[in-house]
């Protein structure tokens, strides 16, 4: 658990949401692009203050053009602000497709000059053998993930790094830009899967970052893989909870093209279910630090139905 006294911050938006359910809240994105940003970060990673106008408004819109999301990442502690070339992730969560491939570039101009669509051939890349665990600590987006998120990638780096690095030279633990949801701080996304967690501290961290190693997904506090949509985040999640034997790839999501609140689980073994999701309201509260309470609400499974 943190040693954050939550008396002491009753106006922090992690603390008062600690009674919302994560599933269905992580961001819905197939494939995440990492690139390598030392220093100082502003509230938005394109506003400009960390590359400048003109180069951060070009980035954006090539990234959004090739159906990608992009995050900032550095490392933890001094390393993080010290590179000679910037190091980045193409990461493809989809099932069946899903890699992580690296590279190098010398600035982060070099990123207009790369197909960063959905499992594209980028020349000069490797795919990485090994997860890339991200933390979010984006200060200026929300204090909570700074404060709670800080001490969580340094914590995890030093209770998984070496093994990542043994597996692999390329992977390893990284503190990340804003991926949404700072209340479920501190914020743990494995980008090569998509599976996004919240609150992790640092011991359930690790393990929820030994269990992809093995192949396995940890459900506690799991907010979603995000390769799906909210609704298909839960389905998986409550599949995932109903005790279901399932791998990180064992379990593909299609959702009710008429009826938005229904989604089939299919197994690779053969077996599927019917997940029915719907939402219950919650008592207001802040979705950030920076801004005031508000109503809020919560998924919940109605049905889950073999079929």
């Amino acid at each position: 658990m943190s040693d954050i006294d939550p008396t002491l911050r009753p106006a922090w938006c992690s603390f008062q949401s600690t009674d919302e359910p994560p599933a269905g809240t992580a961001a819905h994105e197939q494939s995440w692009v990492l690139l390598e940003v030392p220093g100082r970060w502003g509230r938005d990673i394109f506003d400009g203050e960390a590359l400048g106008a003109d180069l951060s408004q070009r980035l954006e819109q090539h990234v959004a053009a090739c159906g990608s999301r992009m995050l900032f990442i550095r490392r933890p502690g001094r390393e993080g602000q010290q590179l000679d070339r910037h190091r980045f992730y193409l990461c493809d969560t989809r099932p069946g497709r899903r890699s992580i491939r690296t590279g190098r570039v010398d600035g982060p101009a070099d990123m207009l000059g790369l197909d960063l669509t959905p499992g594209a051939h980028v020349a000069g890349t490797r795919e990485v053998a090994a997860p890339v665990p991200l933390v979010c600590t984006h200060a200026k987006r929300d204090q909570c993930c700074a404060v709670r998120g800080r001490p969580v990638a340094a914590g995890l780096e030093a209770l998984v790094g070496g093994r990542l690095a043994a597996l692999d030279t390329d992977a390893a633990v990284w503190e990340c830009s804003h991926t949404g949801g700072h209340r479920f701080a501190p914020v743990l996304l494995l980008p090569g899967t998509g599976y996004t967690y919240g609150p992790a501290e640092t011991a359930e961290a690790a393990r929820i970052v030994e269990a992809e190693l093995d192949g396995r997904v940890v459900t506690d506090n799991l907010r979603g893989r995000s390769t799906w949509p909210p609704v298909g985040q839960v389905a998986e999640v409550a599949v995932r909870d109903s005790g279901v034997d399932a791998g990180i790839d064992d379990l593909v999501v299609v959702l009710d093209p008429v009826d938005p609140g229904v989604a089939v689980v299919h197994h690779t073994d053969g077996r599927a279910w019917r997940v029915e999701a719907g939402t219950r309201p919650l008592p207001p509260r802040s979705q950030s630090c920076r801004k005031p309470p508000t109503d809020a609400s919560a998924w919940v499974v109605e049905t889950l139905t073999p079929l």
